[in-house]
């Protein structure tokens, strides 16, 4: 197993205040349709979106977590998987 944030510290994340200004909050707004229909199909095919677009949309937009917990359960064969709060791809 290799973690997405290997080599950084433990401890809980410092929030970025920029990730919560204004205009952020409005592009993920804005971006979180987009985000979701993705998801929609992936929930609907089988098909995996791609590890970086999982990574994204976790790391971008908590509203997504939810959706993307139910996926990666649903899909184990992608090998993603949540460790300690954060997205993880299984080696192969």
């Amino acid at each position: 197993m290799k973690a997405v944030n290997e080599g950084e510290s433990s401890a809980a994340p410092v929030p970025n205040p920029e990730k919560w200004s204004h205009e952020a909050i409005v592009a993920r707004s804005n971006a979180r349709p987009v985000r979701r229909e993705k998801l929609n199909r992936a929930a609907n095919s089988g098909e995996n979106p791609g590890f970086d677009f999982l990574q994204q949309c976790w790391n971008d937009d908590p509203a997504l977590q939810i959706v993307i917990k139910k996926l990666l359960a649903k899909f184990p064969q992608w090998g993603v998987a949540i460790v300690d709060g954060v997205l993880v791809k299984w080696d192969e």
